[in-house]
């Protein structure tokens, strides 16, 4: 079974994105949108304190809040679940599509690694899947062929 260490370590964008939590909220979303992410963690003196979504923005706008002077720390959640590196995938899904998370903080010991998303995650499986059918594909030629 995967650890989430190693579909971490596979994604592409390696650096660590963050926002103060006395930042605009336009930079947060600035951020997002130059990094092509959904999420940012927040971090006050290099400690997590919270993480900042887009889904928080939208939360925001929707019930009619002005974003106008608006800081991060106004929409982030700050009771933030945290995954260890060596959960494997499949307990990493269960638990973020119970507790509804689209994106959490990967940790390895007190250090945050960055954010996995269930996009990372279900891009994983699809990666899996399509190689164990490659992978039977290839097995059932060879068995037509013998």
């Amino acid at each position: 079974m995967k650890l989430i260490r190693e579909v971490f370590e596979a994604k592409s964008l390696k650096e660590l994105i963050t926002v103060s939590p006395d930042a605009p909220v336009v930079e947060a979303a600035r951020l997002m949108a130059l990094w092509s992410v959904g999420a940012l963690l927040v971090l006050q003196n290099d400690q997590l304190v919270g993480l900042v979504s887009e889904r928080d923005y939208v939360r925001a706008v929707a019930v009619g809040e002005p974003m106008e002077g608006r800081r991060v720390e106004d929409i982030m959640v700050r009771e933030v679940r945290l995954v260890p590196a060596d959960l494997t995938t499949d307990e990493c899904m269960m638990l973020m599509t119970h507790l509804r998370l689209r994106h959490v903080p990967v940790t390895d010991g007190r250090d945050v690694l960055g954010i996995i998303s269930l996009g990372d995650l279900v891009k994983d499986v699809v990666s899996e899947q399509a190689f164990v059918i490659e992978q039977l594909e290839l097995y059932i030629r060879r068995a037509a062929n013998a």
